[in-house]
C-alpha cells in the first residue's frame, strides 16, 4: 500500500505539473515540500546551537555582575518564540500526515502539503534572519558593566552625617541643579570640611528623583591631568577610549555626554582653571544635556571657570562637632573631651581621626593629647588649617605600631586619590627594611597577613579608606588632606621623603641628595639627568604614566644610588638593553618594571645576591632570558599582563626554588608539548613539571591551554591564593584579582579535579570560585571533597553533557549518619545545558527486594535532597 501511495503521488505530480506551471512559485511550494521541511529543520538546529552559545556568554556575564544588553535579551526571547512556533508546526505536520489521505487509495493531500511547505519556507526566512543577527551577537559583546550602586560609587557619601547647619545649603544645591538656566555650579570650602561628601549625597538624591539619568565623577587634584580625568569619566560611563590623542578622546567623550540624556558631572578637588572642552565635556549655553559641579578649596578658581552659582560648605557648629565626636568615641567620654573636640576646628576629617585615636584610652592619654594639640607649632599646608594638620599629625603619633606608621607613610608615595592595591603595599613592606623598623618577615605570606592587619588598624583610625575595586581587588585610598599631612610628616622623618607629582623639571640636587625615599611623577619632562647622585637613597619610585612619550633612562642613571633597595619604575623606556648602572645595585631587593618598554634584561643576573621581588607586569617583554634562572633568591616573580611574552626557556623557572608567588601571563601558551602551530613538541620550552618543583609556592596564577599537558601528579600542597585556568587562555576578567579561582574547560576525565593540583591537598579548602565548562565527567566531587569546600562562593557548571550529579558517591562510603554537605558561603550557583543532570547529589539507589516495587513517584529525582544544605 505504501509503495502504491508513492507511485500514485509521482503520477499525480506529473499530471498536475503542466496545469499549475502558470502559478509560478506557488507550484514550488508543492514540488519542494520535503526540501523546505528539511531546510527548516537544519536552520532550527543551527539556531538552537547558536542560542546555547549565546546563553553561555550571558551566564558568564551574569556571573561577572554585568548588565545584559537589551538587544541580546530581545534576541533570546525571539529565538525561544520561534523555536516554540516551529515545535507547534512540527506537531501540526505530524497530525496532518497521520490523517486520512484525501483519496481512498491513499494519495497525498496536496492542499495540506502546499500550505505546510509555504509555511516552512516563511519560517526558514525568519530563522535565517535570527541566525544572522545572532552571529553579530556571538562575535561581539553580550553585556556591559553594570552601573555601580551608590554605596560603591559614592564611597565618601556612605557615612554621610545629616548636620542641620548644612540643610539649607544642601537644598540650595539641589535647587540650583534643577534650575534649567544653571548648567554649572561650584562648591568650595577648606580641606576636609566635607565638600565631596555633600555633593555626592546631593547627586544621589537628584538621580533618585529622576532629575538626572547619569552621574559621573572624576578627581582633578593638583596636577589637573587631562588624560587621567578623561579616563576616569569614561570608566564611570562604561566607555572605552581607544583614541591615541587627547583631542580624539575629547571628541568621543563629548559625543557620549551629548546624547540627549541628563548627565551630572562632578569634577572634584579643582586647584586651577580647567578647559572643559579640552576634556570633552559639553558646556555651551545651548546644551541642556550636561550639568557640571566643581568642588575646590579656592572660590576664585570657580569664578574663573564661570560657575553660575557657588556655595560654601562651612565648618561644623560646636554642637554638631561634639555630636560627631561623641558618636565616634563611644561609651567612655571624659569631661576633657569637649576641649579636645574644639581643637579639631569643626572639620569632620580631623574629628574622625582624633576620636578614633582616643577611643577607650585612659585619662592621661586625653590630657596628653590636649596639651600637644594646643601647643603644636606646625607649618601650614595650602588650604588646610594648622589645627587640622596638628590633629592628624597627633593621630599618626598615637599609632602604637611602627608597622602602621610605615604603611601610612608608604601610601603617600602614590598619586593623590590613587587606589593602591594592598598587594603592592605588601611588596614594599617586604623589601623596605629601612622604612620598616621591625624584623623582616620570614615569608611573603606573613607579610601579607601583617599588612592586612595594619591596614585594618589605619582604617579604624580613620586614616585610610579600604574598598574592593573592580579590576584591582582590595585597595586603600587616602583622603587628600590626610595625604598632604602624611607627606609633610614624611619630610621630617629620620628617613626623609621627597614626594612630587606632576613635575616638569627634575628637582635640584640639593633637594634630594640626602633623601632616603623619592617618589616622582613627571609630566611633560624632557629627560632624566645623566646620573642621580643620592647615596642615602633607599627607595625610588618613578611613575611616568602621565608622559605622552616614555622617558629613556640614561645608562649611568643609577651610578650614584649604590644603596638602593627598592626600585619601582612605571612606564619608562629601557631598551634595547637595561642601563648598565642598574646591574651595580648590589643591595637591590625589589625591582618593579611595570608597563615598561624593555629589551634584553639579561643583566639582571648581576642582582642575584639580594633580589627577592621582580615584577614585569604589563611590560612588552618577549623573552625571559636564561639568566633570570640565576636569581635564586627570588620570592616573587610577576609577569601578569605580559601578553607579548613568547619564550620561557626550559629550566629557568625550576631554578627559582625559593619562589613563593608566581604570576604567569594569562595568554602564555608556549609550554613544553606545544608549539605555535599547535603541533609537535618543543623541548626547549618551560614545562608544567617545573612548577611542581616550587615547593614553597603559596600563590600561583597560571593558564594551561591544553588539559593533556597536565602531569599526572600536578599537586601543590601550600597554595593559599591561586587563579588556575585549564583548557583555555586568559583569566576571567571578573576574577583576575580574586583568589581561590579554578576554571576548567574541555577536560575529558572521570574526575577532572584529581589532575588539577589542589585536591586532595589543603589548598582545596581555599577554593572560592569554580567554573566547569564542556567537560566530560559523571560527577564533579566526591562527598569527602565536597565537604572540604568551606570557602566556595561561586560555582558554575555549563555544557557538561555527561554530568549526572555535582556530587557522586561512587567508590566511596557515605553513611546516612554523616552530616549534610554544607555550602554555607555559596552566593552564586549556575547550572546550564546539563541534559543528563539528575540531582545535585543523587542518592544511591537501593536494590529492590522481591516484595518491593518502585512507583513512578519513587523514581522521581529532585535537584537538592536532604544531604545538601544551601544557605
Amino acid at each position: 500500500m505504501f509503495g502504491l501511495e508513492i507511485i500514485l503521488g509521482i503520477i499525480f505530480e506529473k499530471i498536475i505539473e503542466p496545469v499549475i506551471q502558470p502559478v509560478g512559485r506557488h507550484a514550488g511550494f508543492l514540488f519542494h515540500y520535503k526540501r523546505n521541511l528539511n531546510n527548516l529543520e537544519d536552520e532550527v538546529n543551527k539556531l538552537q546551537e547558536q542560542r546555547s552559545d549565546i546563553e553561555g556568554k550571558v551566564n558568564e556575564a551574569n556571573l561577572q555582575g554585568d548588565a545584559i544588553d537589551n538587544k541580546v535579551s530581545v534576541w533570546l526571547e525571539n529565538a525561544d518564540k520561534t523555536r516554540k512556533e516551529v515545535e507547534v508546526f512540527r506537531n501540526e505536520k505530524t497530525v496532518e500526515e497521520n490523517m486520512q489521505l484525501c483519496f481512498s487509495f491513499s494519495c497525498p493531500n496536496f492542499i495540506s502539503r502546499y500550505r505546510l511547505s509555504k509555511d516552512a519556507e516563511r519560517k526558514v526566512v525568519r530563522v535565517k534572519d535570527l541566525t544572522e543577527k545572532g552571529g553579530k551577537i556571538e562575535n561581539g559583546t553580550v553585556a556591559h558593566r553594570r552601573e555601580a550602586p551608590p554605596e560603591v560609587v559614592f564611597r565618601s557619601g556612605e557615612n554621610y552625617e545629616c548636620f542641620h547647619s548644612r540643610d539649607e545649603v544642601f537644598k540650595d544645591i539641589v535647587k540650583a541643579l534643577k534650575d534649567p538656566e544653571v548648567n554649572m555650579i561650584g562648591v568650595y570650602g577648606t580641606g576636609g570640611v566635607g565638600k565631596t561628601t555633600t555633593v555626592t549625597k546631593v547627586a544621589e538624591e537628584v538621580k533618585k528623583d529622576g532629575t538626572f539619568d547619569e552621574f559621573v565623577i572624576a578627581v582633578v587634584s593638583k596636577d589637573a591631568n587631562v588624560i587621567k580625568i578623561q579616563e576616569e569619566l569614561a570608566e564611570h560611563l562604561n566607555l572605552t577610549l581607544s583614541e591615541k590623542t587627547e583631542r580624539g578622546r575629547a571628541s568621543r567623550l563629548w559625543n557620549r555626554l551629548n546624547n540627549g540624556k541628563k548627565n551630572l558631572i562632578l569634577l572634584d578637588d579643582v586647584w586651577q582653571e580647567l578647559d572643559l572642552k579640552e576634556i570633552g565635556i559639553p558646556i555651551i549655553d545651548e546644551n541642556k544635556s550636561c550639568n557640571i559641579v566643581l568642588t575646590s578649596r579656592n572660590r576664585d578658581v570657580l569664578k574663573k571657570m564661570g560657575v553660575r552659582k557657588d556655595f560654601k560648605i562651612e565648618i561644623l557648629r560646636e554642637e554638631e562637632s561634639w555630636a560627631l565626636f561623641n558618636n565616634k568615641v563611644g561609651n567612655y567620654v571624659p569631661q576633657i573631651a569637649r576641649a579636645v573636640c574644639e581643637e579639631c576646628q569643626g572639620l569632620p576629617v580631623a574629628i574622625n581621626a582624633i576620636a578614633a585615636a582616643l577611643k577607650n584610652k585612659d585619662m592621661y592619654a586625653w590630657e596628653d593629647a590636649l596639651d600637644k594639640l594646643r601647643n603644636s607649632m606646625l607649618e601650614d599646608i595650602e588650604g588646610i588649617d594648622r589645627k587640622v594638620y596638628a590633629s592628624l599629625k597627633w593621630s599618626y603619633d598615637q599609632l602604637d605600631s611602627e608597622d602602621a606608621k610605615s604603611c601610612f607613610l608608604l601610601c603617600c608615595l602614590f598619586p593623590e586619590d590613587a587606589r593602591i592595591p594592598i598587594d603592592d603595599l605588601v611588596r614594599y613592606y617586604m623589601a623596605g627594611k629601612n622604612i620598616r623598623r621591625d624584623k623582616k618577615p620570614d615569608t611573603l605570606e606573613i607579610a601579607f597577613n601583617r599588612v592586612h592587619t595594619v591596614v585594618g588598624t589605619l582604617q579604624s583610625c580613620s586614616l585610610l579608606d579600604v574598598e574592593n575595586y573592580y579590576g584591582l581587588g582590595d585597595v586603600v585610598k587616602m583622603h587628600d588632606v590626610v595625604r598632604d599631612v602624611a607627606i609633610s610628616i614624611a619630610k621630617g622623618e629620620k628617613y626623609s621623603f621627597l614626594v612630587k607629582h606632576g613635575v616638569k623639571d627634575w628637582p635640584e640636587k640639593s633637594t634630594y641628595e640626602q633623601c632616603s625615599v623619592i617618589s616622582l611623577r613627571p609630566r611633560d619632562m624632557h629627560e632624566f639627568p645623566d646620573e642621580l647622585v643620592c647615596p642615602a637613597l633607599h627607595t625610588l619610585r618613578l611613575d611616568c604614566t602621565d608622559e605622552k612619550s616614555r622617558l629613556q633612562v640614561p645608562d649611568r642613571f643609577f651610578s650614584g644610588t649604590e644603596n638602593l633597595v627598592v626600585l619601582d619604575l612605571n612606564s619608562v623606556t629601557m631598551s634595547p638593553i637595561l642601563p648598565a648602572s642598574l646591574a651595580k645595585l648590589a643591595k637591590l631587593q625589589m625591582l618593579c618594571l611595570d608597563r615598561c618598554k624593555l629589551g634584553d634584561i639579561a643583566i639582571l643576573k648581576d642582582l642575584k645576591d639580594h633580589l627577592e621581588i621582580l615584577s614585569l607586569r604589563r611590560s612588552n617583554i618577549k623573552v625571559l632570558p636564561q639568566e633570570v634562572g640565576e636569581l635564586t633568591r627570588l620570592r616573587l616573580l610577576d609577569m601578569d599582563g605580559c601578553e607579548e611574552l613568547e619564550v620561557i626557556p626550559k629550566g629557568v623557572i625550576s631554578k627559582l626554588l625559593r619562589l613563593e608567588e608566581l604570576y604567569m601571563p594569562g595568554r602564555f601558551s608556549q609550554w613544553e608539548g606545544t608549539r605555535a602551530d599547535g603541533t609537535g613538541s618543543d623541548i626547549s620550552c618551560v614545562s608544567l613539571d617545573e612548577l611542581m618543583s616550587l615547593t614553597r609556592l603559596t600563590t600561583l596564577y597560571v593558564c594551561i591551554p591544553d588539559p593533556l599537558l597536565l602531569p599526572k601528579d600536578f599537586t601543590f600542597e601550600n597554595l593559599v591564593r591561586f587563579n588556575i585556568v585549564v583548557g583555555g587562555l586568559g583569566y576571567p576578567p571578573y576574577i583576575v584579582y580574586s583568589t581561590g579561582v579554578l576554571k576548567l574547560e574541555n577536560i575529558h576525565l572521570a574526575n577532572p579535579l584529581e589532575r588539577i593540583g589542589l585536591y586532595p591537598s589543603k589548598s582545596f579548602s581555599h577554593l572560592t570560585n569554580l567554573s566547569v565548562r564542556y567537560c566530560s565527567c559523571k560527577y564533579l566531587f566526591s562527598p569527602s571533597s565536597a565537604r572540604g569546600l568551606v570557602r566556595l562562593k561561586r560555582l558554575s557548571i555549563w555544557r557538561c553533557m555527561d554530568l549526572e550529579g555535582v556530587i557522586g558517591n561512587e567508590g566511596e562510603e557515605d553513611h546516612e549518619d554523616i552530616i549534610p554537605i554544607s555550602f554555607s558561603r555559596l552566593s552564586d550557583l549556575t547550572l546550564g545545558d546539563l541534559p543528563n543532570l539528575k540531582s545535585f547529589y543523587p542518592k544511591k539507589e537501593k536494590k529492590a527486594t522481591s516484595s518491593e516495587s518502585c512507583s513512578a513517584h519513587d523514581a522521581q529525582m529532585v535537584l537538592f535532597n536532604d544531604k545538601v544544605m544551601l544557605y
